[in-house]
């Protein structure tokens, strides 16, 4: 969390400075909001070339609850067990993020992102061992997240907590990443996503609505990584992940 912390004030930093040098006098006009396109809406991973340090490769669990059971205390059980053992904390994701082939079969209702570096093996041991009554089925497989922020420094006169309320107010933002965490930040506004692969035309659309927002064309919203080192290059079609072959139980 420190690294990623420094990754987002760094990239504030410098859009700050951009900002002095480059800041529009009035906002822009707003204009039409794009239209999302790519390849997001199937089962299939979206295409994109915001690959590499933005793409992580991590274990997922997919649960499917027992008929009638509690949903927040098998949330509350999962979270708290993680954080008593060594697995560390759990990332929420929606079922997108598993493979096709898995999800002719089961679309989870519940999903439960392990941190980066735990195998698939640990996942399904810490299942085994930690699993809650409710749960009546789990399948724990890797699966590749993005996990990236935009952030942006509005025009003059433009205050980061309005730039919130306008994207907030618009919808884009939710219609395309479905969950993020908004920051207003002194310099501007970051947007924290996790969760399955966008394509380039989704996050264009979301460059498009944080520029609207910010009186800023979108080449102004920056996109960066929030975690170091090499990441997944898909340029080639990315990792054979059935190598990890999942359990059902």
């Amino acid at each position: 969390m420190r690294t990623r912390g420094k990754v987002v004030i760094a990239l504030l930093a410098a859009l700050a400075l951009a900002g002095a040098v480059h800041a529009d006098p009035e906002p822009l006009a707003s204009s039409p909001p794009a239209a999302i396109g790519g390849d997001d809406a199937g089962d299939e991973r979206a295409t994109t070339t915001y690959d590499g340090a933005m793409v992580r490769k991590r274990a997922a669990i997919a649960v499917h609850p027992a008929a009638g059971a509690d949903r927040a205390r098998i949330r509350r059980e999962l979270v708290a067990a993680a954080a008593r053992s060594s697995i560390g904390p759990l990332d929420e994701a929606t079922f997108a993020v598993f493979s096709e082939e898995m999800l002719t079969y089961l679309v989870p209702e519940m999903t439960f992102v392990l941190p980066e570096g735990v195998p698939v093996t640990k996942g399904e041991a810490f299942m085994r061992d930690r699993q809650p009554s409710g749960v009546a089925f789990y399948l724990v497989q890797p699966v590749l997240v993005h996990d990236l922020t935009f952030a942006v420094v509005p025009a003059a006169g433009v205050a980061p907590p309005s730039v919130r309320d306008r994207e907030d107010a618009e919808g884009i933002l939710a219609d395309v990443l479905n969950h993020y965490v908004t920051t207003v930040q002194p310099a501007g506004v970051t947007v924290r996503y996790f969760g399955a692969i966008l394509s380039d035309p989704a996050i264009a659309s979301v460059r498009d609505a944080m520029g609207r927002a910010a009186g800023v064309p979108a080449e102004r919203v920056q996109v960066s990584a929030n975690e170091p080192g090499p990441g997944i290059d898909l340029s080639g079609g990315g990792p054979d992940l059935t190598a990890e072959s999942p359990h059902r139980h």
